[in-house]
């Protein structure tokens, strides 16, 4: 609560002037506009940094399951071109070790997440938020060409097989 100074009028005493009136009322609502400003900005920031947080553990997410997806896709893919059960299709460890080694990074990305996130400044959080989104754009477009080589391989798989047993 604001407290005004109480000016009695007596003999020979002069009144404040207008001017130090007016500032004495402008000069505590101008300190408490500029608070809460402040205060203002502060939750401003701290919001965006929460938002940006949500989005890179939403991209990480998004981007894990993209990658276990793409891990039984190419199971599936390297079980109709193994020659043998027991024998692993031509490439078929690479594509694993290549899967492995993503979810292995993708687990030090949220690592540092857990660690840094809170010390990290905006920039570096848009720029892991920005990387996150091209690595999914990436992965999301080798999962479209996986499946379009999964079909080709079926319908070839489809066809040889009907002239295998059109044949006497």
């Amino acid at each position: 609560m604001l407290a005004f100074p109480v000016y009695r009028v007596s003999q020979g005493s002069r009144l404040p002037s207008p001017s130090a009136t007016l500032l004495a009322i402008l000069l505590p609502a101008l300190v408490a506009i500029v608070a809460c400003a402040v205060v203002v900005w502060l939750l401003l920031r701290q919001m965006r940094q929460q938002r940006t947080l949500r989005t890179l553990y939403l991209e990480a997410d998004g981007i894990e399951h993209d990658l276990k997806e793409c891990r039984q896709r190419l199971q599936r893919a390297h079980a109709s071109m193994s020659l043998s059960p027991d024998q692993p299709a031509a490439g078929e460890a690479h594509a694993k070790l290549a899967i492995d080694a993503a979810l292995r990074e993708l687990l030090a990305h949220r690592l540092w997440l857990r660690d840094e996130a809170d010390n990290a400044s905006q920039h570096e959080l848009d720029a892991a938020v920005t990387a996150m989104g091209k690595a999914r754009g990436a992965l999301g477009q080798q999962l479209r060409e996986l499946d379009s080589a999964q079909r080709a391989l079926e319908t070839a798989v489809r066809e040889k097989l009907e002239d295998l047993s059109q044949q006497p």
